[in-house]
């Protein structure tokens, strides 16, 4: 019996595409110096990761934050800035791909936006530096991006509550988990508050070393072999900044888990937060100590106080009496050590840092000021400020344009025209050691009053969310965010902590506090 002949087997295009593509990634990687093909496969697994979920492209930005100076990509960009271009690319594919999924912007939204075109119109209206202003109204529309990427990937307002997106994109009804278990669908939520904690807590691990071996330029010394610790930050207030964004969501965490555990929560989700939450405000705290920032320790102080509120106001009624006294007791011990100068019980560098926060408070004329050792940095920030309410007053509609700060600072005055630098500072720090001045200086009372409305907003928002949240993750993200915003209003009171994109971790968390009201305190669903 003869056998008929074998059929060839049909071969797909793609699949033979696919393969010739892989072959041909795989010999430029083989041909490629160390340093390229170890840049392109991460470059590639980070586009994937991007991708495949809008929360993947969040959280790389976050973790960009503290190595986006270490790290310099081809063709100039920076990781953070790919980062970001790896969150438009995910935003917008997901948005299309699921046309029927309600695209949630939330309350904030609109007072970003605003504040940014309050940043662009002065930015085309300035006499200076136009592609100054352009970058710097740039770099803050990244806030806008991150928050509606971060809304969107932990699926905030995106369906009915208990119901989830089935596989064709029809609503289908979620399982009802046990009681104090967190449901499918929140791994989202997890990676991006893991991303917060670790990032800051990894630069508070860089900046404690440095501390520790005296790892610094000799300007940040203290004493004793020590240097303020800078981090991968670069400047000791900046990084105090950065650990103010971190260590109040990560002790919110951690406060909650506990209060979760000690409510019959299952110790498989509510424990390692506790651990992992509890390390990171840890090393966090230690950071902030040891950068020995007085602004940074003033915002501490601020973010401290509302998360220690937040967290006696939710406590069952039998037990507010008892946490009250014993926060009374503390505040009162705190200042009593505070006004003794430590006691004899701080170190001597920290006690002289303690005792000097009152003449960082206090206002006088820069430009008759005899300049000493000990108050040279108080003189020069003085003269900063000084040097802002002249750019104010020269253009006190929409200002000298957004980063024009330092142009405008260290340019010679016109005849006749009133000098804005305060002599012998003729140099320029970079901002008016006071982001409410250096915001209307550079923006104008327009931009002035656009920021203000932004943060009494988010401080509204925080308060909401308080309110709204049910079950102890979310309660923990409400609390520790609403410290957050109280610590960098407070801090921005002697610094700029819109640098850095540091604004990537500050839009993020605002995005949760929304979400934490949204969801009417359900855990989240994807």
């Amino acid at each position: 019996m003869v056998s008929p002949p074998e059929q060839p087997i049909p071969v797909a295009p793609g699949r033979v595409v696919a393969v010739g593509c892989l072959l041909a990634l795989g010999a430029a990687i083989a041909w490629l110096p160390l340093p390229q093909a170890a840049i392109l496969v991460l470059g590639l697994g980070a586009t994937a990761i991007a991708l495949l979920h809008p929360a993947g492209a969040v959280g790389l930005a976050l973790l960009s934050v503290p190595v986006q100076e270490l790290v310099q990509l081809p063709g100039g960009l920076s990781v953070t800035q790919a980062a970001l271009l790896l969150v438009a690319a995910s935003l917008a594919p997901h948005v299309l791909a699921f046309p029927e999924r309600r695209f949630v912007v939330g309350a904030l939204f609109v007072p970003l936006a605003l504040f940014v075109w309050a940043l662009a119109l002065s930015a085309v209206l300035t006499p200076f530096s136009r592609a100054e202003g352009l970058r710097e109204t740039a770099r803050w529309a990244t806030v806008p991006l991150i928050y509606l990427a971060a809304l969107r990937a932990v699926g905030a307002g995106g369906q009915e509550p208990g119901t989830r997106w089935g596989q064709k994109g029809e609503v289908a009804p979620l399982p009802s988990p046990a009681p104090g278990a967190l449901p499918p669908g929140s791994w989202p939520v997890w990676s991006l508050l893991a991303c917060l904690l670790l990032a800051p807590a990894a630069a508070a691990v860089v900046g404690l070393v440095q501390y520790w071996f005296g790892l610094g330029p000799e300007s940040f010394g203290i004493g004793g072999g020590r240097v303020r610790a800078y981090g991968t930050i670069g400047q000791p207030n900046s990084f105090a900044g950065y650990m103010n964004q971190g260590w109040p969501l990560a002790a919110g965490v951690a406060l909650f888990a506990l209060r979760g555990l000690c409510d019959g929560a299952p110790r498989r989700h509510a424990l390692p937060a506790l651990l992992g939450a509890g390390a990171a405000a840890t090393l966090m705290l230690a950071a902030l100590l040891a950068s020995f920032s007085r602004g940074g320790w003033v915002g501490g102080m601020a973010g401290g106080a509302v998360l220690v509120v937040v967290a006696v106001a939710t406590l069952p009624a039998r037990l507010r009496p008892l946490a009250r006294q014993a926060l009374v007791a503390a505040v009162a011990g705190g200042l009593i050590l505070a006004l003794l100068g430590g006691g004899g019980l701080l170190p001597t560098a920290l006690a002289t840092r303690l005792n000097s926060l009152a003449s960082n408070l206090r206002l006088f004329d820069a430009r008759g000021a005899d300049i000493t050792p000990a108050n040279f940095a108080v003189v020069e920030r003085m003269a900063h400020l000084q040097a802002g309410w002249n750019m104010l007053r020269s253009r006190p509609l929409i200002g000298v344009g957004p980063g024009n700060f330092t142009l405008v600072y260290e340019r010679p005055p016109a005849a006749g025209e009133r000098p804005i630098s305060v002599r012998p500072w003729y140099e320029s720090r970079g901002h008016a050691h006071n982001y409410y001045l250096h915001v209307a200086a550079e923006a104008g009372l327009f931009g002035l009053g656009a920021y203000l409305l932004l943060i009494g907003l988010v401080a509204v928002q925080a308060l909401r969310a308080v309110r709204a949240a049910r079950g102890w993750m979310w309660r923990g993200i409400a609390a520790g965010g609403a410290g957050v915003v109280a610590a960098v209003a407070a801090h921005n009171l002697f610094e700029n902590l819109h640098v850095l994109n540091m604004g990537l971790q500050l839009g993020t968390i605002w995005a949760l506090l929304v979400a934490a009201e949204l969801t009417g305190g359900e855990e989240p669903r994807s």
